[in-house]
């Protein structure tokens, strides 16, 4: 082709095939030949990249909690439209930029430590607090994981948790916003109100056929069957079938001893971490305290209180780098050591309180070695089902057939909704519930579906039988909620109407509450003590709020929390709580929290500008272009 190319390319061939290959570059570009090997590639700040993979998996674990707190699914498009995908990414270069810049001073965890986060890491325990090796390894396959991957995961997180702690321990709010807060949150409130309820709706009042009519066509989507599905599942609980495995002595022993590591509570140290400028000058700081032994002195020497250098009552893996850790593990008690390499350069560490390591006796938990074996034996039967029972589907067996020639239990369940309910309201039991039923409606009949595990290690094998689509109800049927939603609809605009009338006769009279309730022969209530937080069956969140911004001795008017009434009333005393020691304490821990966050992100931002930093804002748009078109996360 290239000597076709270059024998021809002065004559009519080559100038058409040049031309011909100019129009196609003009049409898609040569840039993706050249950079389609870092496309994947989000962002940059100094060493540290987030690509899709990452990034994505952090989406969709926000859409799945959102999912799960709204009790339905999100779909893509919807958490893109709410400007989700941009929040996952300002939260991601914010850990990039934190990761970026502890690479840059040195910031390692060890081994040691990670092992031990781990297996201090609740997600990962059984019902008896142990580590539990089956249930990590199923944690982290749910959420995309390889084991390498996580390791790589927790080791960011650990010195971005260290760092955190060294940077912001001593932060403290400036006096002046804790009081702003505290008067926002500890002040209370009087109010007298009356309350203005709609009449009565009775259906023997008459709506025209119209009327009807229109609503229905207007509203058509309220009047529809919910769809049901019927399913057949067959469900292997760990708890079920641990209740049946015997366990020996010999194996409780065996247990134990291997997992020793498990059953104790580490060694903790409170010590004094203090830096220096250089060797020399922590050198001879360590000569001062060996001839007078004063560490007070010493900290007034250098310029710092306790609270500067004091790292806490903490264990080995919680101390800010490995290096400080192991000085101060090896360190004697009320004695000066050093200097030592810390992030904050040459320091000398003073220990103070040791707590020793103690093991917890083989007697104390034997009730919990027992369960804990029952499980593990339980899950490896799971484990060895799973192949017996996925060999004979492969094989075409139905579900019903596996249960008969394996003695498991079927279970079918007819018109259930999308949250596990039966028609008449109750709710069907399966430990795996709330993420099977999602999966069961998220898939269509005669699918060879895969089995669901969730992270307790329970298994259940499911076909969707039928689907039971909604349904419009017809106008006929309908006609009696129609009716009443109009009648309901127009004492709305009715009360509405009278309470308007009946505040402005209120601000007319100077606030006369008394005068108004006698003039429209109602009671006068009193709220009590009210809150911002104190919402009830009368006042709801947006009503206080509204009372709040009201001044003493003037009139408000909002919905009630409940039903369509309305509320008319004024304030009638504002009061400040006693400003307590422990009051003033909260508010400076949610000022302090608020805080760190802020600095968190202009520390980032600073970052990116000392680190060399690309953010391609064009490759994420892309990449949810393309989800899209895909149809799929």
């Amino acid at each position: 082709m290239l000597d076709l190319l270059r024998k021809n390319a002065t004559g009519p061939l080559g100038i058409a095939l040049i031309i011909l290959l100019v129009f196609a570059f003009s049409i898609w570009g040569v840039g993706d030949i050249f950079r389609g090997y870092n496309a994947n590639i989000l962002a940059q700040i100094g060493n540290r990249e987030l690509n899709s993979q990452s990034y994505l998996f952090n989406f969709n674990r926000e859409v799945g909690r959102i999912s799960n707190q709204l009790e339905r699914v999100i779909s893509t498009e919807e958490a893109v439209n709410s400007g989700l995908h941009y929040q996952i990414l300002d939260r991601s270069l914010v850990e990039l930029s934190a990761n970026a810049a502890s690479d840059q001073i040195g910031l390692i965890a060890s081994d040691d430590a990670i092992k031990k986060r781990i297996l201090s890491t609740n997600a990962f325990k059984n019902a008896f607090n142990q580590f539990d090796r089956n249930i990590f390894e199923q944690i982290i396959r749910q959420n995309g994981l390889t084991e390498d991957s996580f390791l790589v995961l927790e080791r960011d997180s650990h010195v971005l948790s260290q760092l955190s702690r060294s940077i912001f321990k001593d932060i403290n709010p400036p006096k002046a916003l804790n009081d702003l807060l505290f008067k926002y949150q500890f002040e209370r409130r009087n109010v007298e109100y009356i309350i203005i309820s709609p009449d009565e709706i009775s259906l023997e009042d008459e709506v025209e056929k119209n009327e009807i009519e229109k609503f229905y066509s207007e509203n058509i989507n309220l009047y529809k069957t919910r769809e049901t599905r019927d399913f057949s599942i067959i469900s292997l609980n760990v708890s079920n079938l641990s209740k049946l495995e015997k366990v020996s002595d010999e194996e409780i022993n065996t247990y134990y001893e291997d997992n020793k590591y498990n059953y104790y509570e580490p060694e903790k140290r409170s010590y004094y971490l203090i830096p220096y400028f250089s060797d020399e000058e922590a050198i001879k700081a360590l000569e001062n305290f060996n001839s007078n032994g004063d560490i007070e002195k010493i900290l007034i020497d250098r310029n710092l209180d306790k609270s500067d250098v004091d790292q806490g009552l903490i264990t080995f893996d919680e101390g800010i780098s490995e290096n400080v850790s192991k000085a101060a593990f090896k360190a004697p008690i009320n004695k000066l050591s050093g200097p030592t390499d810390s992030p904050f350069g040459p320091s000398l560490i003073y220990v103070n309180e040791i707590i020793s390591e103690k093991e917890i006796k083989i007697e104390d938990i034997k009730d919990q070695i027992i369960t804990d074996i029952q499980k593990d034996k339980a899950k490896d039967k799971i484990y060895n089902l799973y192949g017996e029972i996925e060999d004979l589907r492969a094989s075409g067996k139905t579900l019903e057939e596996i249960a008969e020639e394996k003695s498991l239990l079927i279970e079918s369940f007819n018109n259930i909704n999308d949250v596990g309910q039966r028609i008449d309201g109750s709710m069907i039991k399966n430990p795996s519930l709330e993420e099977l039923i999602n999966l069961i409606f998220l898939n269509d009949i005669d699918e060879d579906l895969e089995p669901y595990e969730d992270n307790e290690g329970n298994l259940n094998f499911f076909r969707i039988n039928n689907i039971n689509y909604s349904k419009q109800i017809p106008l006929d049927e309908a006609i009696e909620d129609i009716k009443f939603s109009i009648l309901e609809n127009k004492s709305i605009e009715n009360i509405k109407t009278k309470s308007k009338e009946i505040f402005d006769r209120l601000k007319e009279f100077n606030n006369n509450l008394d005068f108004i309730s006698d003039e429209n022969d109602l009671a006068i209530a009193k709220s009590g003590i009210l809150s911002r937080t104190s919402s009830n069956e009368i006042f709801s969140s947006e009503a206080l709020s509204e009372i709040f911004k009201t001044d003493k001795g003037s009139p408000f008017i909002v919905n009630a929390a409940i039903g369509n009434s309305i509320v008319i009333g004024k304030v009638s005393n504002i009061d400040l709580l006693e400003k307590t020691e422990e009051r003033m304490e909260a508010i400076n821990e949610i000022n302090k929290s608020r805080l760190e966050n802020d600095l968190i992100i202009s520390l980032a931002e600073e970052h990116q500008k000392e680190l060399s930093s690309e953010i391609f804002l064009d490759r994420l748009n892309l990449l949810f272009e393309n989800k899209e078109a895909e149809g799929s996360f």
